[in-house]
């Protein structure tokens, strides 16, 4: 599937869920939150298209977007973006701690 179809079928499941999202220029990176309890991914404009995509994929994931039909090339791609950032979030979490489980300063 080519990026930019990738990017506008996932807008479409992300709106479709309640999820706002806003496309921005500035100085930081993108993401997702809650703002007055609401869920809304931020997007940084000079992001590449595949760094929005990967950035879309992880909000559906994190705000739990199971209430529709998503298809299976798309679903794919969501669980495969999760699945990175946990095994890197792990693999942080494994080289900041010492043997004890306690934090080292690096």
């Amino acid at each position: 599937m080519k990026t930019k179809d990738l990017y506008n079928e996932l807008v479409i499941i992300a709106k479709s869920s309640g999820i706002a999202i806003r496309r921005e220029t500035g100085n930081f990176k993108s993401g997702y939150c809650l703002i007055d309890e609401k869920p809304i991914i931020i997007l940084n404009k000079i992001a590449s298209q595949e760094h929005q995509n990967r950035i879309i994929a992880l909000g559906i994931s994190y705000f739990q977007v199971d209430n529709q039909f998503i298809k299976p090339i798309i679903r794919e791609f969501i669980d495969k973006e999760a699945r990175n950032i946990n095994i890197n979030l792990f693999e942080i979490n494994i080289n900041t701690e010492n043997s004890d489980g306690k934090k080292e300063k690096k």
